[in-house]
């Protein structure tokens, strides 16, 4: 998409444990720098509706008037999708804001959170965990794992050592 440089952007979402946390830089690409520390920056408690005016006060100070709107209903939008299907992270850099106000995501890196698989996994849509420190799942594991993607309960398994014996001790 042709474009010029001061029509990029860049925006993250984060998870922490008792909020979501926004990034915006009214400056995006490859040469974007340490976003961190200085990017506009919003905190949204856990379950907060987001709005318009609140993207746009916090966020978007240094995009041009003309732009804010359009930009902070992206914005909202891209939020509630990030909301409902559990993502732990979203960044998207560059986010680019054509001349006619058409908002056009062109690079994006994102984490989904696997403890979210039995509430989303039909919208996912079928998702290759990978198998935890670097091996291949043993078949036992794949087993608890799709056991533990159609329910609420926690359901884990992993194999430490495979010629191991395990005991059972009835309790009680």
């Amino acid at each position: 998409i042709p474009h010029k440089q001061e029509e990029e952007f860049y925006i993250c979402m984060l998870s922490h444990r008792y909020y979501d946390e926004l990034l915006f830089y009214h400056e995006g690409g490859v040469d974007v720098g340490d976003v961190d520390s200085k990017a506009e920056k919003m905190h949204l408690p856990t379950g907060e509706a987001m709005t318009e005016a609140a993207v746009i006060t916090k966020l978007l100070s240094k995009v041009p008037a003309g732009k804010q709107a359009n930009l902070a209903s992206f914005i909202v939008s891209l939020f509630a999708f990030y909301r409902d299907l559990h993502f732990a992270y979203l960044e998207i850099n560059p986010l680019v804001m054509l001349e006619d106000n058409t908002v056009v995501p062109l690079d994006m890196a994102a984490k989904i959170d696997e403890t979210a698989n039995f509430l989303c996994a039909q919208k996912w849509g079928p998702v290759d965990w990978p198998p935890p420190f670097g091996r291949d799942a043993f078949p036992e594991e794949a087993l608890i794992r799709d056991m533990d993607g159609k329910t609420g309960a926690s359901l884990k398994l992993t194999i430490l050592n495979d010629r191991g014996r395990v005991w059972t001790m009835v309790a009680g």
